[in-house]
């Protein structure tokens, strides 16, 4: 598995590539646009020129975009709903601009209209966006922890989410995030549990879906609904559970990207050697 994280904008999108390269990052994920607002300016060609060049410089591959935190493709509300599928929309363009592979969208909530209801909202935005977007872009929908009335934390969700679209061959893919598995009531602590829990989402989705992992360890308890994200092997996921991730045979060959607490560099520089030294051993 290729260990990268999201580097946050900070000075830019070329500082962003920079640091992870400092890091020793083997992958990256980033923020194309502001991710607290619905619209930003555009990306300069000569930035997204320098971006894709210093990202081949530095052997960073594949790359994600992640959507703005704003994003409900399930909202009821038809004015949030319209904003969602705009920004999922510019997402897409700005990825292919950058030379990234996927866009990464958290689903969001159908706050209280009901789950049917919510995938149908997301089903119109999905398709609707992936109709209008570059072939070469894949869109990837994020499995959430549960809280509240979020879309996509089971695996029966996301199942029901991709037969809605028809199954677009090659656009279309799941991201995993750890600490969203465990928040849902998926154990993956250990070998065993981890074992399982591929299992059950092969069974149930597919393994050919899935196209990222998200590294996180939490804070919260299996099956509290809650995103509290820890550092690689300070939460309840701990070591033994990352050990098992990083080791198992259908996950080795996708991107891990790290979305833990990090005041400074050196918090990322922790947890990217520790999933390597693990990923070693």
């Amino acid at each position: 598995m290729r260990i990268g994280v999201h580097v946050k904008r900070g000075n830019g999108l070329i500082s962003s590539v920079r640091r992870a390269a400092e890091l020793g990052c083997e992958t990256i994920q980033v923020f194309a646009a502001n991710p607290n607002a619905w619209h930003s300016p555009e990306i300069a060609p000569p930035v997204a020129d320098e971006f894709r060049r210093t990202v081949e410089e530095s052997d960073l591959r594949p790359v994600f975009v992640h959507t703005p935190y704003l994003v409900n493709l399930a909202s009821p509300d038809p004015l949030i709903h319209s904003k969602s599928t705009a920004a999922l929309a510019d997402s897409m363009i700005r990825a292919k601009l950058l030379g990234a592979n996927s866009v990464v969208t958290h689903i969001g909530s159908h706050k209280g209209a009901g789950m049917e209801q919510g995938i149908e909202r997301i089903r119109d935005a999905v398709s609707g966006v992936l109709d209008r977007a570059d072939d070469d872009v894949i869109l990837l929908l994020e499995n959430s922890a549960g809280a509240g009335n979020s879309v996509g934390s089971k695996f029966e969700e996301l199942r029901a989410i991709l037969d809605s679209l028809g199954g677009p061959d090659g656009r279309l893919g799941i991201c995993l995030d750890t600490a969203h598995l465990w928040g849902a009531g998926y154990d993956v602590s250990d070998a065993d549990a981890v074992a399982r829990t591929i299992a059950g989402f092969d069974s149930l989705v597919g393994i050919a879906w899935l196209r990222l992992v998200h590294l996180n360890d939490t804070r919260m308890g299996l099956g509290s609904r809650r995103d509290r994200h820890a550092n690689i092997g300070t939460g309840h996921i701990g070591e033994s559970g990352f050990a098992a991730i990083l080791h198992h045979p259908a996950l080795d060959p996708l991107a891990g990207i790290i979305e833990t607490p990090a005041n400074t560099i050196e918090d990322d520089a922790r947890d990217i050697a520790a999933l390597k030294r693990l990923r070693q051993g």
